[in-house]
C-alpha cells in the first residue's frame, strides 16, 4: 500500500517528463528505471530512502510513494517533487 500518492499534470511529451524525472532523481544521487509508461525509484534523503513507483496515464505523471522516512511528510515529497519536475 502507498505511503502517499499524488499526480502531476504535464504538458509535451511523456518521454520528456520521464527525463527531466530522471535527472532530478539521479542528480540527487537516487536511481530512476522505466519507461514513458511505468517504473521506480528511490532517492536518498537526510533522513533516509524514499522509494516508490510511477504510471503514465494520458498527460498525468501519477506517483505512488511506497516507503519514505516516517519523520518525511508526503506532502513534503509531493512538493519536492513538483518544483524538480518544474524547475527540470
Amino acid at each position: 500500500m502507498a505511503k502517499h500518492s499524488f499526480s502531476v499534470n504535464f504538458p509535451g511529451a511523456a518521454v520528456d517528463i520521464i527525463a527531466k524525472a530522471k535527472g532530478a532523481i539521479e542528480k540527487a544521487g537516487g536511481k530512476f528505471g522505466g519507461d514513458e509508461k511505468k517504473g521506480d525509484f528511490s532517492v536518498p534523503t537526510p533522513a533516509g530512502k524514499v522509494t516508490g513507483v510511477y504510471t503514465i496515464t494520458g498527460q498525468s505523471f501519477a506517483v505512488d510513494i511506497t516507503d519514505k522516512p516516517f519523520v518525511v511528510p508526503g506532502k513534503v515529497i509531493e512538493e519536492q517533487v513538483k518544483s524538480f519536475l518544474a524547475k527540470a
